[in-house]
């Protein structure tokens, strides 16, 4: 097998597992705040703490890759991630779950960069569509999670049933991992060490970077909160509120296929801009929901709009500015831990002061200040093309 399929397979069964983790934390997550004695400020500082650790794992891994690729980086990422996996589901105490997530920021942050950086290397045409099917697995992955969650969560005390599954699932993916870098070194796919960093100066690139800031503060957001919302304020079952993830995720999943099919050909710019409008549109009639089926209804369209959102900005990144990837991918990356940090924080803290619902709005501020960014790029983009045109 070629090394570009099997990075792709790869690289697709990681984010799998990345959404099945994440969403098996986040579904689970009113029993583990129940059995651990989180309050909504502590639930916040291990929703949101892991991204600082994130920001100096792609610094770290953006530095690997320049010296020895990119393979090798994400096979030391994907390790990192799976031991901190097994570190939270043995956890008993609040302390040591949280030392687990820090782990597991620090894994992404190096394994996230490094499959930016390894689709780079790799030079696919269609970069576009590439991103946005590697990302699906992850909406794939994050359907599963809240349906194994839902079917195991019998008692609060039963909430790392479905992280330990996850567990050994990571064991397999971190050994394929490390073929691809056995592959990679033995085709000696390495011509890092020849570029030096710079930084752009256009302002699509810095729009770029707080776009991503806002989106993976959202999209972070809501998948981390959505079911303490669906639970507290929404007055739905335990059982029943843990699901609500798995209809954001298949939103996200079902999007995510339809994105990567046009987005090369509708234009990069102009996709961001439908994907934020219908993201507004979902969370606004999820917010104000007053049953069930609204709220599902509106779950699932805010998955649509999230769907394209991040892989979008980060192939304008990677097919833009080539000969300075590792720079401009650690900036962009680090911009949106620095997103799901603050917003992780920031509604726990709002939430904590008055309610859940309130917390959520910052969250509803967010999307809407993405939406005008993007339409931003749009204009900036048309505006070149138009000057471009003889």
């Amino acid at each position: 097998m070629k090394l570009t399929s099997i990075f792709i397979v790869v690289a697709s069964l990681f984010y799998f597992m990345m959404g099945f983790a994440t969403q098996s934390i986040n579904s689970a997550l009113p029993a583990i705040a129940v059995e651990l004695g989180m309050s909504h400020s502590m639930t916040g500082l291990v929703l949101g703490l892991p991204s600082l650790l994130y920001q100096v794992a792609v610094i770290v891994a953006a530095a690997l890759s320049r010296k020895s690729g990119p393979f090798l980086s994400a096979s030391l990422g994907i390790s990192c991630i799976t031991f901190s996996v097994i570190f939270m589901a043995l956890s008993r105490t609040y302390y040591t779950f949280l030392i687990g997530r820090l782990l597991f920021g620090f894994g992404l942050g190096a394994t996230e960069i490094s499959i930016a950086l390894g689709v780079s290397q790799l030079a696919f045409k269609r970069t576009g569509g590439v991103l946005n099917s590697v990302y699906s697995f992850f909406a794939l992955g994050s359907i599963v999670a809240p349906l194994v969650v839902s079917a195991v969560l019998t008692e609060t005390s039963m909430w790392n049933v479905p992280i330990l599954i996850a567990a050994v699932l990571f064991l397999v993916v971190a050994f394929l991992s490390w073929t691809v870098w056995k592959k990679a070194a033995k085709e000696s796919l390495s011509d890092v060490e020849k570029r030096r960093i710079t930084l752009p100066r256009d302002s699509m690139f810095w729009l770029v970077a707080i776009g991503g800031l806002l989106y993976v503060g959202y999209e972070v957001g809501l998948f981390s909160w959505l079911s303490s919302f669906a639970y507290e304020e929404k007055l739905l079952p335990l059982r029943m509120a843990s699901l609500t993830t798995s209809i954001l995720a298949f939103g996200l999943f079902v999007g995510r296929i339809v994105t990567g099919v046009v987005v090369d050909k509708f234009g990069l710019q102009r996709t961001l801009v439908v994907l934020g409008t219908i993201s507004l549109e979902g969370f606004s009639i999820a917010f104000f929901a007053g049953n069930s089926i609204l709220l599902s209804l509106g779950v699932f369209i805010t998955g649509l709009g999230f769907s394209g959102t991040f892989p979008t900005l980060q192939a304008i990144i990677v097919s833009g500015y080539r000969q300075n990837r590792e720079a401009v991918l650690a900036i962009f990356a680090a911009a949106g831990s620095v997103g799901a940090v603050t917003t992780n924080i920031l509604v726990g803290g709002v939430s904590d002061r008055t309610n859940l619902a309130y917390g959520m709005s910052v969250i509803g501020v967010q999307i809407a200040a993405a939406l005008l960014i993007f339409i931003s790029m749009y204009l900036i983009q048309r505006k070149r093309k138009k000057l471009a045109t003889p």
